[in-house]
């Protein structure tokens, strides 16, 4: 498959949004609920609610970042 740079980005952001998402609001209700307990659609509303906060972030915050760190500091050529 062959895309632009632009969809390139956004397909990264959405993957590892959904693969970090996904790991760490399991881990969060299996802690918080035990595994004994452990209910599929309460992670996956934990799932969904953290994958739409961090897919916004991971698609703006890189590049606010970088600029605001290239006025900090310098790349050496």
């Amino acid at each position: 498959m062959i895309v632009n740079s632009k969809i390139h980005r956004v397909l990264c952001s959405a993957v590892t949004a959904a693969i970090m998402t996904a790991i760490i609001s399991f881990t969060l209700t299996a802690v918080n609920s035990g595994l004994h307990a452990f209910q599929f659609s309460n992670w996956l509303r934990a799932w969904i609610i953290a994958f739409s906060l961090v897919f916004a972030i991971s698609f703006f915050l890189p590049a606010f970042v970088n600029r605001h760190v290239s006025k900090i500091i310098r790349i050496k050529e």
